[in-house]
């Protein structure tokens, strides 16, 4: 078979760090809006903890390749990072905020990207 791609660590690697790119700069810009347009403060609350869960999940998984901790010790972060940022959702989804709903969209989706090349490549 002409030009057959084989899903491996190597081929899929490079998408890592960029998937987690995408992720703060969403949840940075969304925070900083949130900020800036003088939000509510439990807007301002659920975007800082998003980003701050997401920081902290990031961080021990890069400690986890590196085999200082337990390679498990980022997914709880990465569980708060979601159940912030779905409530967020839903509290901005009432509030009528399009553009703080579609960062949190884009980071979300990064985040399920991510998960679903773990698994990829797991298998």
């Amino acid at each position: 078979m002409l030009g057959a791609r084989v899903l491996s660590a190597k081929v899929l690697w490079p998408l890592f760090p960029l998937l987690l790119l995408v992720v703060v700069v969403c949840l940075t810009w969304a925070l900083v809006r949130a900020v800036r347009q003088g939000r509510e403060t439990k807007t301002m609350w659920l975007q800082s903890a998003a980003l701050g869960f997401y920081v902290l999940a990031a961080v021990a998984a890069i400690a986890s390749e590196r085999g200082a901790v337990s390679a498990h010790l980022h997914r709880p972060f990465s569980l708060l990072t979601q159940l912030a940022l779905a409530l967020a959702l839903f509290h901005l989804w009432t509030r009528g905020d399009k553009v703080l709903v579609r960062l949190n969209i884009c980071a979300w989706a990064a985040i399920l990207a991510d998960t679903a090349l773990h698994y990829l490549l797991v298998r």
